[in-house]
């Protein structure tokens, strides 16, 4: 397994976030407790600045260090430049507080320009034929839903102390490993040093947490996440079928279907928080952060191991 990239990440992920503790504590800058977050009192909200910035430091200087590839260098140039946008939109989000569409005409154009370049779901696995079914002109509508749809779903989960980060870093796990076994080993180390980057963060954030990821960190990570699957395609063409990335990722994707069906029902808008998510659901039968995370925790690498 790659490991330098998947320690470098954390190592600069865990050193950050203190300094990013600090800096917000002294600004007062406190995430806002509404009726889908679970947590009281003063607690930061700008963690994910500290996973952005160990994902891609580390990912630039694991590029410059180790492949002077152009090739190399002009396929993983998207995945940063488009990371940093998200990141940025998530940023702004958090200190000024963006308008629902506004977020969405962002995500929706960084979702079509990776498209553009290349970045989507072709085929298909299915149990009939030669199992692959190609997916044709349908590829890039689908590959724009999963982008937004991923980005946002696991903006939505981000509710309970180490719930967002515990999962997402699992399912960048995961994925690196598929394609560490596969051949595809500058795709792994992208995904590693997401991991590794979440799991520096996730030390301060488990429960009781001192810091939140905000939506700078859980809109940056949802983004990576949407896209880590297909970052194959430009290496050795190998992909993580559709159906394999949605078992792996889920519970947020059920999570977020659910709150649409619920919202919908309630005739109130997507965007209204509610304490109906499945964390919520579970928290309501044991109180306790850490047997809900642990359930949460066991049912991933259960639909993990099954993709």
């Amino acid at each position: 397994m790659p490991l330098i990239p998947f320690l470098l990440a954390w190592a600069l992920s865990a050193t950050a976030v203190p300094a990013i503790l600090f800096y917000s504590h002294k600004k007062g800058l406190y995430d806002i407790v509404n009726e889908r977050k679970m947590h009281n009192g003063n607690i930061p909200r700008l963690g994910g600045v500290g996973i952005a910035f160990g994902f891609t430091l580390a990912l630039i200087l694991r590029i410059v260090w180790k492949y002077d590839s152009l090739d190399i260098q002009v396929s993983l140039f998207p995945v940063v430049i488009a990371g940093a946008v998200i990141f940025l939109l998530g940023l702004v989000d958090d200190l000024k507080d963006i308008p629902a569409l506004y977020k969405f005409l962002v995500q929706l154009a960084v979702g079509v320009l990776l498209i553009a370049y290349g970045f989507r779901f072709r085929v298909i696995m299915v149990p009939w034929g030669d199992g692959i079914l190609q997916l044709g002109l349908l590829s890039y509508p689908i590959t724009l839903l999963w982008i937004i749809g991923i980005t946002n779903a696991i903006n939505l989960i981000d509710g309970i102390d180490g719930l967002a980060g515990g999962i997402s870093a699992i399912a960048a796990f995961v994925f690196g490993i598929f394609f560490w076994v596969s051949g595809s080993l500058i795709s792994a180390e992208v995904c590693f040093t997401l991991a590794g980057a979440i799991l520096g963060f996730l030390i301060f954030n488990l429960p009781p947490a001192s810091i939140f990821m905000g939506d700078c960190g859980s809109l940056f990570i949802g983004f990576l996440l949407s896209l880590l699957p297909l970052l194959g395609q430009h290496e050795t063409k190998v992909e993580i079928g559709l159906i394999s990335a949605s078992t792996i990722l889920a519970v947020p994707i059920f999570d977020t279907l659910m709150a649409i069906y619920r919202r919908k029902k309630a005739n109130v808008s997507f965007f209204t928080a509610d304490k109906g998510h499945l964390h919520h659901i579970l928290m309501s039968y044991s109180n306790s952060n850490w047997l809900t995370l642990a359930r949460i925790y066991g049912i991933t690498l259960i639909l993990s191991f099954i993709a």
